[in-house]
C-alpha cells in the first residue's frame, strides 16, 4: 500500500505537486504584473505532470516563469482586463441600485465569457510552444472554435470559483480558501488533461 509506486503514495505526490504550485502562482499573482506570466508557468508544469514528465513543480515554475516573462506580457494585459471585467459584473450584481442597462451588463458578461474561454488556450499555447504572441492568439481562437464542448469544459473550470459564490454565497469563505491552496492549480491539472490531447492532435496532423 505504501510503496512508492503505489496508486495511494503517487496520488498523494501529485496532490503535493499541485498544492506547491498553487502557492507559487499565488505568490507570484501577489505582484500582479508577473500574474499573466505565473498562470503562463503553472501550465507549463501542469502539462508537464500530465504527460508524465518528472520535474520539480517549484523549480520548474520558477524557471518558466523567467523564460515566459515577455512573451506573457500582452497576455497579462488580457488577463487583467478579464479579471477586471468580472470583478465589475460582480460588483454589478450585488449593486443596490442599478449601475447599467441589462443590454450593456449581457455584452459585457458575454465578452468576459468569451476573454475567458481565449485565455484557456492562450496560456497554455505560450507554455507549450515557441511562437509570435499573434499566431498564438489566433490559434487560440481557432482551436476555441474548432473544440467547442471541450472550450465550455474549460471556461467553466476556470469560472467556478466565480459561479460557486454566485450561486452559493454562503460558500464564499470556504471556496476563498480552497482556491487560495489548491484550487487553481487543480483546474489547470484537468484542463491540461484535455489540452495535451488536443495539441498532440495537431502535433501528429
Amino acid at each position: 500500500m505504501f510503496h512508492p509506486d503505489s496508486c495511494l503514495i503517487r496520488f498523494l505526490a501529485r496532490i503535493c505537486d499541485l498544492l506547491l504550485l498553487n502557492i507559487a502562482l499565488v505568490l507570484s499573482c501577489c505582484t500582479v504584473v508577473l500574474s499573466g506570466t505565473a498562470v503562463t508557468a503553472l501550465y507549463s508544469m501542469t502539462l508537464k505532470l500530465m504527460r508524465g514528465q518528472d520535474c520539480d513543480p517549484v523549480k520548474g515554475f520558477l524557471r518558466a516563469l523567467r523564460e515566459n516573462f515577455l512573451s506573457s506580457s500582452f497576455a497579462t494585459i488580457l488577463f487583467l482586463a478579464d479579471v477586471t471585467l468580472l470583478a465589475v459584473l460582480r460588483s454589478v450584481l450585488y449593486a443596490e441600485t442599478l449601475l447599467m442597462p441589462p443590454a450593456v451588463f449581457v455584452m459585457l458578461a458575454i465578452l468576459a465569457v468569451f476573454l475567458t474561454a481565449l485565455l484557456s488556450y492562450l496560456f497554455p499555447l505560450l507554455a507549450r510552444f515557441e511562437n509570435t504572441f499573434s499566431h498564438h492568439l489566433s490559434n487560440a481562437i481557432r482551436l476555441s472554435l474548432a473544440n467547442l464542448p471541450v472550450t465550455v469544459l474549460m471556461t467553466t473550470v476556470n469560472l467556478l470559483p466565480l459561479l460557486i459564490g454566485l450561486l452559493f454565497p454562503a460558500l464564499l469563505g470556504v471556496v476563498f480558501a480552497f482556491w487560495l491552496l489548491f484550487g487553481f492549480a487543480a483546474g489547470a491539472w484537468i484542463n491540461s488533461f484535455y489540452l495535451n490531447r488536443i495539441f498532440e492532435s495537431r502535433e501528429d496532423g
